[in-house]
């Protein structure tokens, strides 16, 4: 195994981020907790698609090949299921998160599967620890860019560690979802799309972006990556609509947008670049 026990590498971080690392410092038993009651991660490693919504994984496969021998990086990897999806496809896969607390428990994860990952602990915005060219494929899954105030800077860093040709591949919850109030019916706005941020979620001490479309599209260009690929997809599953909680049953009339109106905008935004 190449798990790094210490996670070294700890970069500086602005006040927000560390805000938010101390968040999911706290709340990693619980997250762990959660997906250990639905089994998610034990099902990656054979079921590759379940750590990838809105095409990402077709995707990946499209501007990759074989992901076998390929060095991949995971930024913002949370809850891992990514990494463990691509490790279990072949590839040789760096995870990093600013969280010392949910590294550890992947690492474990990892043990259990049997898969080899290095896990290294740093800010995405500053992956000092990574060298530059060093991978094939970059990717962010969902619940990334909520947590994230520098845009420009993790996209410099993605673009920095991809080699000439390398592709960097997310999926994300769609902007489009953002402005609206957790409800079936009616859609009703809470705020508008443009208001961005950052939201002080005070029972937690942590920091939310809720970024547009623009904002995430153009300081990926200004950092030089190349677009490739921008899919918008709607869910496809009622659970979408649950928040969350983890219920077990579905109500496939959700996906119907004269039943709720938020299924007729789209659920997921995937992205594709390179790096030239």
């Amino acid at each position: 195994m190449t798990h790094r026990r210490g996670f070294p590498g700890v970069q500086s971080m602005n006040e927000i981020h560390e805000a938010n690392r101390r968040r999911w410092d706290e709340k990693a038993e619980d997250w762990e907790e959660r997906l250990n009651r639905d089994g998610l991660w034990r099902r990656c490693r054979l079921e590759p698609g379940l750590a990838f919504e809105g095409g990402a994984l077709e995707t990946i496969r499209e501007m990759m090949g074989t992901l076998d021998g390929k060095r991949a990086c995971v930024i913002g990897s949370g809850d891992n299921l990514a990494a463990y999806a691509l490790a279990s496809l072949g590839a040789r896969v760096t995870s990093t998160d600013i969280s010392e607390e949910r590294l550890r428990l992947a690492a474990d994860r990892a043990d259990a599967l049997g898969l080899s990952i290095e896990f290294v602990r740093s800010d995405a915005a500053s992956l000092d620890s990574l060298s530059d060219s060093s991978f094939d494929l970059v990717c962010s899954t969902n619940g990334f860019f909520v947590w994230i105030a520098d845009l420009y800077g993790v996209f410099s860093e993605v673009a920095r560690i991809l080699q000439s040709g390398g592709a960097y591949v997310f999926y994300d919850v769609h902007p489009f979802t953002r402005p609206w109030k957790e409800q079936v019916a009616p859609l009703e706005m809470t705020k508008t799309y443009w208001d961005s941020g950052p939201f002080h979620r005070s029972e937690e001490d942590s920091y939310e972006h809720h970024w547009t479309l623009a904002d995430l599209l153009n300081p990926l260009a200004q950092a030089g990556l190349v677009l490739m690929k921008v899919i918008e997809s709607p869910a496809r599953d009622s659970g979408f609509w649950r928040g969350g909680n983890g219920a077990a049953d579905t109500d496939d009339s959700l996906l119907d947008w004269r039943v709720n109106p938020g299924a007729g905008l789209p659920a997921w935004l995937t992205v594709a670049a390179s790096a030239p």
